[in-house]
């Protein structure tokens, strides 16, 4: 039986799936995708991702403004410099640019230790290992939306191509 069924007076009946209403946009949640109150007026959503472990992922959709929260490039080398190597190595990223849909789609990836925080990331003690962020800029004709799932890197992984199909399911 699907998870979010419920048996009414002997019938099965399906329930619709969650969309979420980013600016004029609609997307459509994963399954078992836990939705929070947006923590700061600059988070349009905020979701728990299921996990077996304590430390599950999290995504979070941002929107600072029309105009606004800075270029491409200058977040994309915002979010690598959050991350770190144990031996000191700088960290790879993997960047694609996906143009196919409504809108281009800025896809970045980086895994690592994760000092997530405004700027260049939180302090050294806070910084979490085997972390991953999978970044996404969308940018909409009302906006840039900004999509990033992260968390501990197995649960990310896990949970990335759900993350992308709800990411460019934005209509």
């Amino acid at each position: 039986m699907h998870p979010l069924a419920i048996v009414l007076a002997g019938a099965l009946i399906a329930s619709q799936p969650q969309t979420v209403a980013l600016l004029d946009y609609h997307t459509t949640v994963p399954d078992g995708w836990t939705s929070r109150p947006a923590s700061s007026r600059m988070r349009l959503a905020e979701f728990v991702l299921p996990s077996s472990s304590d430390k599950g992922a999290e995504v979070i959709i941002y929107f600072f403004g029309t105009g606004q929260g800075g270029s491409v490039d200058a977040n994309l080398e915002r979010w690598k410099g959050q991350f770190s190597n144990p031996n000191g190595a700088p960290v790879t990223d993997a960047v694609k640019r996906d143009t196919t849909g409504l809108f281009p789609l800025t896809i970045a990836e980086y895994r690592g230790t994760y000092a997530r925080g405004i700027g260049m990331g939180s302090a050294a003690e806070a910084a979490l290992p085997d972390h991953m962020l999978v970044a996404v800029v969308a940018e909409t004709p009302h906006g840039t939306l900004f999509f990033q799932l992260f968390g501990p890197r197995q649960a990310v992984e896990a949970r990335r191509a759900a993350y992308l199909r709800f990411v460019r399911g934005l209509k």
